[in-house]
């Protein structure tokens, strides 16, 4: 039996009844290569010469909405932008329209609570790892139905190991492209070995982060303490949490809030240890290793940054909120 040699009509009919269950939650997708938005998930294609696909050759932000409010929107495009311009990749001409294409991606998905992924690829053109072979980038938004964490998981916390592998090189680590094999390695050792989390160290013995999630930890001494930004990714959340615990020292309630090496050792005498990312806000970690971590469940510091956090996307007067609904 011979493959046959599809025409375009017959093409676009396979690629129309490309329905899967996985894509129940695909609401909306940009590009620059339509120059619109779909909204069938089985037309959302990229182009097989783009440097996204056959090298990983792009950089991406994800951001979320609630009550069609995205959460530190500038910070996102702005660390979008730059991770870009390190790697120089050309942003294409609609990049300069953005937020009305994200406020007609919100519309088109129809849905208020909702996680955006932009992606900027070096584009099209060639199958080699030339990154001049594309004369300039794509930008590719989609927009996904957004699930979060039941009130249960931050009240007991996660489980996390120690990664089976070293953190990438700092160079890497510090930016968000979308070549994450390591991440996808590092997420698939933590489920196997029925963990929510692993985390990376580097050869320092210096923690690093998850496949897509800082770590910080609460010392016993009252000290909020986080890797330093030169070998993880500036996470906008952690970023946040931060600056919450900022104020939580101004009130006494923490001794100090600083960037600095931290140990394996460090994390298992910690009284607190939290997860955070985009999707998971701040979530304690309850065991580390199968050793419990402080109470072994949500402690005082991770709830009240998680209430302060909380009330920063869901106040309407929040000056970290941007309306994409108008």
């Amino acid at each position: 039996m011979s493959t046959p040699v599809l025409t375009p009509d017959q093409y676009f009919t396979a690629l129309s009844q490309w329905r899967k269950p996985y894509q129940q939650d695909y609401l909306a997708m940009y590009s620059t290569q339509w120059g619109g938005i779909i909204t069938d998930p089985a037309l959302w294609t990229v182009p097989a010469d783009d440097h996204i696909v056959h090298r990983g050759d792009a950089v991406f932000e994800v951001f979320k909405c609630l009550d069609g409010r995205a959460y530190c929107l500038d910070d996102h495009l702005r660390k979008l932008r730059n991770n870009a311009d390190i790697l120089a990749i050309k942003t294409p001409p609609d990049f300069e329209r953005i937020k009305d294409i994200l406020r007609d991606l919100a519309r088109a998905g129809g849905e208020r609570n909702i996680l955006v992924r932009m992606t900027v690829s070096r584009g099209p053109g060639g199958f080699t790892s030339n990154p001049y072979e594309s004369p300039t980038g794509f930008l590719l938004i989609t927009v996904l139905r957004l699930h979060t964490f039941s009130d249960e998981k931050y009240e007991k916390g996660v489980r996390v190991i120690t990664a089976p592998f070293l953190a990438k090189d700092p160079t890497i680590a510090t930016m968000k492209v979308t070549s994450y094999i390591q991440n996808v390695l590092v997420k698939k050792a933590a489920l196997d070995a029925r963990a929510d989390y692993a985390v990376c160290f580097g050869r320092d013995g210096f923690m690093t982060e998850s496949s897509t999630e800082n770590i910080s930890i609460i010392t016993r001494e009252g000290e909020l303490l986080a890797p330093e930004w030169n070998i993880i990714l500036k996470g906008t959340t952690l970023t946040r949490i931060m600056a919450l615990a900022g104020e939580l020292v101004k009130e006494g309630r923490l001794t100090a809030v600083r960037h600095q090496g931290i140990t394996q050792a460090q994390v298992i005498n910690a009284a607190e240890a939290m997860v955070s990312s985009t999707t998971t806000d701040v979530l304690p970690i309850s065991h580390w290793d199968s050793r419990p971590v402080g109470s072994g469940c949500q402690g005082p510091v991770a709830r009240e940054l998680l209430a302060r956090m909380r009330a920063e996307y869901t106040d309407p007067s929040s000056p970290f909120l941007t309306d994409l609904w108008f």
